[in-house]
This record gives C-alpha cells, structure tokens and sequence, in this order.
C-alpha cells in the first residue's frame, strides 16, 4: 500500500468521511472516501470534506492558485450560490501540502499552490469520483444560471448588518426585520415540496 510522506514520517489521515489508505475499498487514499460529491453528504454541509478536498486539487491542478482564488473559483461555479469560508480552504491547503500533493511558494504575502506529480496521480486514480462531482456542479450551476442568489444574498447580509452596527433599527424594526426573515426563511423552504 502506498502511503503519503511528509517530513520523514508515514501520514495516514483518517477522518469523519472514511478511513485513509489508497486503492482498494476506501477510494479516497489519505482523505477518505468522497461521498456523495458536493450534495450528498451528511448534514447540512453544501461539500462532504472529500468531495471539497479532491474539487480543490482538481482547481490547483488546472492551474496554480492562491487560497483566495480557490475560493473565488467555487464561487463562480456556483453562480454566486455558495462560495466556501476561508476557514474550509486554508486548513484543507496545508493539509494537501502536509501530504505532499500540493507545494506552495510564497508570492509576497500570500501562499501560490501548485500540484505535485504524487497529487496528480492521486487525481487520476480519483478521477471517476472528480468527473461525478463536476458533474453535479455543473448541473446544479446550470439550473440557477442567470439567478444571483449568492449576490442577493450578500447584498441582504450586508444591508441588515449595516442598519444593525448603525443604530437605525429600534426595537420594533428590529422585530420586524426578524419576521420577515423568518417568513423568507420558511417561503424558501417550502420551495423544496
């Protein structure tokens, strides 16, 4: 079995999406398995973690990227829909490095990372699971093309956080403004029926 080095040491990562290992059932080599792509996994979760990790070396291996490009792709492929934090990028970066999939080179203040040849045979013998989760993406993106949720949606967080730090709710308008969400809230999830 084939295992990832770093600094001089054997790494098996293992994980709440499935134990390490290459080939064989776990599918994921040292990040586990890659259930259910970008909408099938537990929770509430737009990504399972491995779905996320193996679309992000997938953007690092087109072409070299900073964390905040990875970010800004996603965001682009979903329309503006969903758009990860950067406390789901960063950590995952260091870890693909840790595993020797990426390199990194500093480039001013910020971290350029690149594939290595181990991450790229580790995305072709992912390949099936990137080509699935791509797909999905594609699909979902597809369907809400020309609809900027994510833009409303900003532009919505961005209003309410403006009249809150400015003092120009009184505590009516602010009852108010919550009942409103709340309808919206519930309006939106009873599109899913």
């Amino acid at each position: 079995m084939h295992r990832h080095r770093c600094h001089g040491d054997t790494r098996h990562f293992s994980g709440p999406e499935g134990s390490g290992g290459r080939g064989g059932g776990g599918r994921g080599g040292p990040f586990g398995r890659h259930r259910g792509g970008p909408f099938g996994g537990r929770g509430k979760r737009m990504f399972d973690a491995g779905a996320l990790r193996l679309v992000v070396l997938g953007l690092i291996a087109e072409q070299p990227r900073h964390g905040y490009d990875i970010i800004k792709a996603l965001e682009a492929r979903f329309q503006g829909a969903y758009s990860p934090s950067p406390g789901a990028i960063y950590p995952m970066l260091q870890m693909l490095e840790e595993a020797d999939l990426v390199s990194s080179q500093m480039q001013g203040a910020k971290k350029l990372f690149a594939i290595t040849e181990e991450g790229r045979a580790y995305l072709e013998e992912n390949r099936v699971d990137l080509d699935r989760i791509n797909a999905q993406i594609d699909e979902a993106s597809e369907e809400i093309q020309g609809v900027s949720l994510g833009a409303e949606f900003r532009a919505l967080r961005k209003t309410l956080f403006r009249q809150v730090r400015s003092g120009g709710f009184s505590a009516e308008q602010a009852q108010q403004a919550l009942e409103i969400l709340k309808k919206a809230r519930g309006d939106i999830e009873a599109l899913q029926d």
